[in-house]
Parts: C-alpha cells; sequence; structure tokens
C-alpha cells in the first residue's frame, strides 16, 4: 500500500523497482492507494440520529477524498503499474479504541465512528451503493479494497452484509452505477482484508461474488498485547505456520481468489522500533520497544516459509490458480496507530529498505507458475 501524501516521490521509488532487471524483472503491479472512510454524522437537531437503529437523519457515507483521487492519477501512470485499488477504510470499535487509549478524543468528534450494527440492511445497500457510485466515477480505479474492522463478533453479521452488498454493487451488472463501463465491461473489483483464522469455508461463496478476492493478512499475527510488544522473526515465522492451513480452509471451495499481505516495513508487532507519543494518547502502549532486527530479516523468514515445498501449491500464481500475488505493507511516510489522524504511536520503518527491495526482487520469481 502507498499513501496520498509525497505521491510523486512513492511514484519514482515504485518507478525504479519495476525497471530494475539487474536481478530478476519481478514487478509492483497493483498499488493499493487510501481512498477514503465510511463516517456516521448525525444532524445537530438530533445528536443521537445515528444511534442504533439509524435514523434517516444519520447521514451515513462513505468519503472519496480528492487529495488520495490526485494519488491514484499519478500512480496509474507509473511504470509497470498496471492497476489502482482503492482502501474504504474505518474502524467499527473506533470509540471503543478511544476509551482505551486514554479518551483521547483530540477533535471532539464524539463517536462518529462507523458501527455498521447501527444500520438496518436497506441502510446497509444504501451505504454500498452510494460507496460503489462514490469510487466508480474514478477511471482509474479496478476496484475498492473493504478494510473495515474488526471482523469479529459483534460486528460480524452487519459487516458481512455490507461486503456482500458492495460485492454486488462494483460489479454493477446493471451498469447503474458506473463501476460496468467500456473501461472496465466486467465492473470493477471488491477486496477484502481479513484474517484467515476469522473466515469460514463458506464466505466466498456467500458473500464475495464473482468480481471479490480475499486480503489475508500474515502480519499482525497473534499479538501478545495491546502495548504494541513485537513479535521476534521467529515468532512471526511461526505465526505464519500456523495461519497457513487456515488460509487452506477460507479458500477450500476451490473458487476463492486471494493474496496475502505481508510486512516490507513496520507493521503494529513486526518492526525495527516502536516511539510512543508523548502525553495523553498512548494509553496501555506507553513503553518504547527495540526488536533489535532489521525489517529484511522478517521479510526473508516470510519468504523461507512460503517458498517451502510444503507451501509451493498454495503460494503459486498459475493461470486459473487461486493465489494472485502478495499485498506488501507498507509503503508510506507515517505508521500510526490508532488510525485516527490525532494518535502519534509510531512505528518504524515506514518505507522498504534497500535490502529488503532486493530481498523481493530475488524471491518474487520463485511465486511465478510460468
Amino acid at each position: 500500500m502507498v499513501p496520498s501524501c509525497n505521491q510523486a516521490h512513492w511514484k519514482s521509488d515504485i518507478e525504479k523497482f519495476n525497471t530494475d532487471t539487474s536481478i530478476s524483472d519481478a514487478k509492483i503491479t497493483t498499488v493499493y492507494s487510501y481512498g477514503g472512510d465510511v463516517e456516521f454524522w448525525p444532524k445537530k437537531e438530533d445528536p443521537q440520529a445515528c444511534w442504533a437503529p439509524a435514523k434517516d437523519t444519520c447521514n451515513f457515507t462513505s468519503y472519496y477524498d480528492p487529495i488520495n483521487k490526485k494519488a491514484a492519477d499519478t500512480y496509474s501512470n507509473a511504470a509497470g503499474v498496471s492497476q489502482i485499488v482503492a482502501l474504504l477504510d474505518a474502524r467499527l470499535d473506533g470509540w471503543n479504541m478511544i476509551t482505551q487509549y486514554d479518551n483521547n478524543d483530540a477533535c471532539n468528534f464524539g463517536d462518529f465512528y462507523p458501527n455498521l450494527n447501527n444500520l438496518t440492511e436497506p441502510q446497509l445497500g444504501q451505504l454500498a451503493k452510494q460507496t460503489a457510485s462514490l469510487f466508480c466515477e474514478d477511471d482509474n480505479l479496478s476496484g475498492v479494497q473493504i478494510d473495515l474492522e474488526p471482523y469479529q463478533d459483534p460486528y460480524k453479521e452487519h459487516l458481512e452484509m455490507f461486503v456482500k452488498a458492495m460485492a454486488t454493487e462494483m460489479k454493477d451488472d446493471t451498469g447503474a452505477n458506473g463501476c460496468k463501463d467500456a473501461m472496465h465491461p466486467g465492473g470493477r473489483t471488491t477486496s477484502y482484508f481479513t484474517f484467515a483464522h476469522r473466515t469460514r469455508p463458506t464466505f466466498n461463496k456467500e458473500i464475495m461474488g464473482d468480481n471479490g478476492y480475499f486480503v489475508f493478512s500474515g502480519y499482525d499475527l497473534n499479538p501478545k498485547n495491546l502495548a504494541f510488544e513485537y513479535n521476534n522473526v521467529t515468532e512471526f515465522g511461526n505465526n505464519l505456520k500456523s495461519e497457513i492451513p487456515e488460509i487452506r480452509k477460507a479458500i477450500s471451495d476451490g473458487k476463492a481468489k486471494f493474496t496475502m499481505a505481508v510486512p516490507i516495513a513496520a507493521s503494529c508487532h513486526e518492526y525495527e522500533h516502536y516511539v510512543p507519543m508523548h502525553g495523553d494518547g498512548c494509553g496501555p502502549a506507553c513503553q518504547p520497544w527495540d526488536s533489535g532486527v532489521k525489517m529484511s530479516a522478517y521479510v526473508q523468514e516470510l519468504f523461507d516459509i512460503i517458498t517451502a515445498k510444503e507451501n509451493v501449491d498454495l503460494f503459486t500464481v498459475k493461470e486459473g490458480g487461486q493465489f494472485i500475488g502478495l499485498s506488501f505493507w507498507v509503503w508510506t511516510y507515517d505508521m500510526t496507530y490508532p488510525p485516527m489522524k490525532w494518535f502519534n504511536n509510531l512505528f518504524l520503518p515506514a518505507t522498504p529498505s534497500d535490502d529488503v527491495l532486493t530481498i523481493l526482487k530475488k524471491e518474487l520469481p520463485k511465486l511465478d507458475g510460468k
């Protein structure tokens, strides 16, 4: 994933990687560029309008930032890049996170976070249609990745309703949403970021539709606590090994397409350094951590596992296959968490090192089934 800020700089870095054939011709062909989020806003005269069940005076909507739209246009012209996918982001439990992290509601927004449980099924359908129509106005986009978290009780049921509605609206059989057009005759894709161990085998058939695919997380697995304590390289590898059978179960229908998201820069539990913010906001995570290893060690461990003999069948890109490549986290200017913009708990590094990019050039061709 790459961010909306500094897009010219990141475009240059991607082009440099894609055009460098000194080791291999491996390329980054899809850019996941930040698009926007889902927001609930009640009218002033009815501040509880978005409480369950939400009233008509609740403005539940998705937002596509104009700056992010410009970023998508910039990345679409990068050498070697064939498609742009916009990320749709939100925490369904955002208010709970604020209370955990020192009740730090810095912008005094109150509970504006989009708990989809507050919407009825027809309202979720309206939100999906609005979201699809909004993002499909941008011809640069091949699809949307839904990164609404967490996929766990009590949010699972309504989150599934929304993902299913999004898959239908983005495929857009009638063309009513502008997703199906001359440039995109099959409509647009809906990808869904989640954990395989939380995904039942029938999810693809019941929810994802013909144009859907999974992005299974290969990082931040089995976190130790809320304090962002790191997983060392061995722990990272063991967590990934334990997750691979869950991926097999989740795609056992034989039809589900998937990528696996892997860390090439810092995640919340695989990193070089964690630097908590000063003042209110670090909550239960005010202790800094230094993992003592470079991100390149995590990346090499990753490839050692997925290219092992017992996993070659799962992680090979081939015609008609289910695996469609790796998704890389992250290539950005500032990796922080919680995701609200006023938090500043830093995870470093935020961009892949030259050593990491060299490993990618060396190892990625091993996943090519040609």
